[in-house]
């Protein structure tokens, strides 16, 4: 039990180092970082819409879906967060706090179970906006070499990678 209280701990710990490095949080790269990971995400997001042809009001609902799961993958990782001081409670005594860790582990699961439900529901929604051929396109991008989507060319190829 103490083994797996000190690994949530390091994983949490890692996890926020993280987060604060590529979130503008420190470092040389500040805000920009951030900015440029967003920008590559909505030229793939765009790459990928252009490629199935959607339409306008589908490319509105795509991208609709997937900024409320960000917001609520954020949201999520806000609770988390919050969950850092239980376990620090859990851990400070001289014994584990069986109550404590339950209650970290009880917000983890929870957690877990909202982000799990939130991409099922944007993936349902998405699913729904899109009609048969674009439904085969974007499954044949999924399940091509490392999701290439042209025929030759992987998107991330170029004179640098």
């Amino acid at each position: 039990m103490i083994c797996l209280a000190l690994g949530l701990g390091v994983l949490g710990l890692a996890a926020m180092r993280r987060a604060r490095r590529c979130h503008g949080g420190g470092g040389w790269h500040g805000g920009w970082h951030n900015h440029h990971r967003s920008s590559r995400r909505r030229w793939m997001l765009h790459h990928m819409l252009r490629h199935i042809d959607a339409s306008p009001a589908q490319e509105r609902a795509i991208v609709d879906e997937l900024e409320k799961l960000e917001e609520r993958v954020w949201k999520a990782r806000r609770g988390m967060k919050e969950g850092r001081e239980d376990l620090a409670a859990a851990i400070r005594g001289p014994v584990l706090d069986d109550a404590a860790l339950g209650a970290v582990l009880g917000r983890v699961d929870s957690t877990t179970h909202e982000v799990r439900d939130a991409g099922i529901e944007a993936l349902r929604n998405i699913h729904a906006v899109l009609d048969d051929g674009q439904r085969a396109q974007v499954a044949e991008m999924l399940s091509r070499n490392g999701g290439s989507w042209s025929g030759r060319r992987s998107w991330r190829s170029g004179p640098y990678r």
